[in-house]
């Protein structure tokens, strides 16, 4: 199932999988001109990461973001996809899924609830140790089921990669916010399940 997020700018980089050429440099210099110029150093560091981000293989429809909130101590990437389910649409059932997803996505990790807004409810979790995440093995997992979208039910998925648990932790709440900015892009396409996960019903 395509996704589409539009999120908060000042925060975020959404990394397109095919962008117009000079993307990941003119981005990069316009996030890093300052009142001073820019640093050219960085303006560099930034466009190689975003031409990684780009390069590194995408196994299913998927938003890729960038974290750049809080400048190179904040850098994280998430992967966003749409997950359908096939549970009942009960409590129970929508937390029997969601946990299933949290452990195939992050096996033996401690999920945390979370219920952002009335409509949304789901768990995170974070990795443990301190290695860097990576798109096979996240440091952190977001699954959120939302009320109300024109779809078959889905829960979201996001999958946060790029950097040590430690690092992603205190930014968890700005991981899950993105829920709000999120919605299918395309409701006639087949829906697919995401890379290594399988298998959404009200909260």
């Amino acid at each position: 199932m395509q996704i589409a997020v539009t999120p908060k700018a000042s925060a975020w980089i959404v990394v397109p999988e095919f962008p117009p050429p000079g993307w990941e440099r003119a981005e990069a210099r316009r996030r890093t001109y300052g009142p001073a110029g820019g640093d050219p150093r960085r303006r560099a560091s930034l466009e190689d990461l975003l031409i990684a981000l780009r390069r590194i293989e995408r196994r299913s429809p998927l938003a890729r973001l960038l974290h750049v909130g809080d400048g190179e101590r904040g850098l994280f990437a998430v992967d966003l996809s749409l997950v359908v389910v096939h549970d009942d649409g009960s409590k129970e059932g929508r937390h029997a899924t969601q946990l299933g997803l949290l452990d195939e996505n992050l096996p033996g990790a401690e999920p945390h609830r979370v219920r952002p807004n009335l409509s949304t409810a789901g768990y995170w979790a974070l990795a443990e140790g301190g290695e860097m995440g990576s798109t096979l093995r996240p440091c952190a997992v977001v699954v959120l089921r939302k009320a109300g979208l024109p779809t078959v039910p889905v829960d979201l998925l996001m999958r946060v990669w790029g950097a040590p648990p430690a690092q992603v932790a205190p930014l968890i709440g700005e991981v899950v916010a993105l829920a709000d900015d999120v919605a299918p892009a395309d409701l006639q396409r087949s829906p697919t399940s995401p890379g290594p996960v399988s298998t959404a019903a009200t909260p």
